[in-house]
């Protein structure tokens, strides 16, 4: 990568770095600030409270995290190691150093120590002799307990988990209304409605493109805008060199035009001249414009090797800023809290997840939206709170992975097969006793509430032909009227296993139905 600082900058001498952070910045290994990326800077003068005997042993392996992991990864070894140093008093890796460490953390907070493990063993593997082989075995037996996942969409946390559906809609419809009267600008519009519809990290959207836009409209009338956005977090890869394709809705990528176009012509004008095809399409989505100037007198070529970088990209931390200026803006109040609505990209992140769980989205599916490499973190959403509780057409149509055992009984034909697995067994009726729907596969004494208890019963027997449907809409209309009288989802779903269940026995038989029809062609 070329050297920025010399490049723009008469006074800096000859000296060329010999280190490359992992996002192509370079850096002195010697010095004690180290560049990684256009966001972070790594002070390292920390080392030197180390014993000198192990100073460059240290120096090395960060370096080598340096060079082969992002920038936040070699920043929380960082800190680990200088957290080290401050709790424990000692300079170098010993057994009674780690020990004094380890304890020093909450159980909730013990996967941190992960990090300094990692060091360590790569240290060692680097063949460096800052720890001994006593300390090694020490923290190889460590079981350091796991970070806590998803918590703030577990809890539905109202200051920093997803948006309740009243939120998200007051802050569109802010939005909408804000960018029609003139109050906000391309930029403004663009920067919160990339958060709300694509779910990407800040890092994500601050990486993007002019040339990351483009319309297709070949496949429908209408034009079809698609946005080629980063990956983020891929292990091994650096910065823009994974992508993944975001279908937007038109009103979206209309916006989006216009905001292209005013970033053309402001860097037209910072350049004194048209920029070429090539240039523009290398520009960044979101420009940090002061920047843009140092390159007003550089050549063609050279422009387009740094608009190849990140360099010229507003920071991540100042995209948060924006979006959460644009959205403080409108004022909103929170149903939940009372007080304006807390901002943060996290939170459009954790509803777009929410929401598609709550439509049935299966976890390789949330995972994919939210572009996960795994599904390890996507399983959070699609666990059952109040808030996703489905209505029945969703129930009905989705692939019901939460509640995949809620009927665990046995579909029989009637109650004549009934018999044959428990003579004498008992009819199940509906509530207002009009009809039979199954037969009791026990003579056991029951105080469960029939025929709601029945169907998550492993004795229960279902006949095929009953009308379960009645059931079904029996349960429905009674969860809305609770929803309705309480507003309270928590207590409105209380029989929404129970749903599902039935829902379950209603597939069974007619899948019953299409093999007997089957079998009488």
């Amino acid at each position: 990568m070329l050297n920025f600082t010399k490049m723009f900058d008469v006074s800096s001498t000859d000296k060329v770095s010999k280190n490359v952070s992992f996002q192509g910045y370079e850096f002195d290994i010697e010095e004690n600030k180290w560049r990684l990326s256009k966001e972070s800077s790594l002070n390292t003068e920390f080392i030197n409270s180390f014993s000198s005997s192990i100073q460059e042993d240290i120096r090395c392996t960060l370096c080598y995290f340096a060079e082969h992991r992002s920038p936040s990864h070699t920043a929380n070894i960082r800190n680990l190691l200088k957290l080290y140093l401050q709790r424990t008093n000692e300079n170098k890796f010993t057994e009674h150093g780690l020990l004094t460490f380890k304890s020093s953390f909450d159980k909730s907070d013990e996967h941190r120590i992960s990090f300094l493990r990692l060091f360590l063993k790569t240290l060692h593997v680097l063949d460096f002799k800052a720890v001994n082989e006593n300390c090694l075995e020490l923290i190889n037996n460590w079981k350091l307990s796991s970070n806590q996942l998803g918590v703030p969409v577990l809890s539905l946390d109202p200051e920093s988990g997803p948006f309740s559906d009243i939120e998200f809609e007051a802050i569109l419809g802010g939005m909408d209304n804000s960018y029609a009267e003139g109050l906000l600008s391309n930029e403004e519009y663009s920067i919160v409605y990339l958060f709300a519809a694509t779910g990407r990290r800040t890092i994500q959207l601050a990486s993007l493109k002019v040339g990351d836009l483009r319309v297709d409209t070949k496949l429908l009338d209408s034009p079809i805008y698609v946005l080629n956005i980063p990956k983020a977090k891929v292990h091994g890869r650096s910065f823009r060199s994974l992508f993944t394709d975001f279908a937007l809705i038109e009103c979206i990528g209309q916006v989006l035009e216009q905001h292209i176009k005013d970033v053309i012509k402001n860097v037209n004008k910072i350049f004194e001249r048209q920029l070429t095809c090539t240039e523009i399409a290398h520009l960044p989505l979101f420009p940090d414009y002061k920047d843009l100037t140092l390159l007003k007198k550089v050549s063609h070529e050279d422009v387009i090797n740094w608009l190849n970088t990140d360099s010229f990209h507003l920071k991540s931390s100042d995209l948060s800023k924006k979006l959460k200026a644009v959205v403080d803006s409108l004022n909103i109040r929170s149903e939940r809290t009372k007080e304006l609505l807390k901002i943060n990209a996290y939170r459009f992140r954790y509803t777009l997840g929410t929401r598609a769980a709550r439509e049935n989205a299966g976890v390789l599916t949330i995972a994919t939206l939210l572009d996960h490499s795994d599904t390890q973190y996507a399983g959070v959403y699609v666990q059952n709170h109040p808030d996703h509780a489905t209505t029945i057409s969703r129930i009905m149509n989705g692939p019901l992975l939460k509640y995949a055992n809620a009927f665990q009984g046995k579909v029989v034909k009637d109650e004549e097969e009934a018999y044959v697995n428990l003579a004498g067994a008992l009819r199940i009726r509906t509530e207002d006793s009009q009809h039979n729907i199954g037969s009791c596969g026990t003579n056991t004494f029951c105080q469960d509430y029939a025929p709601i208890a029945c169907y998550l019963c492993k004795k229960f027997m279902p006949w095929e032909d009953a009308p379960h449907h009645l059931i079904l809409r029996s349960l429905v209309e009674e969860r809305e009227r609770i929803i309705k009288e309480t507003g309270d989802s928590a207590i409105g779903a209380i029989n929404d296993r129970a749903i599902i269940a039935v829902t379950q026995v209603m597939n069974q038989c007619e899948d019953f139905s299409k093999r007997k029809d089957s079998t009488n062609v």
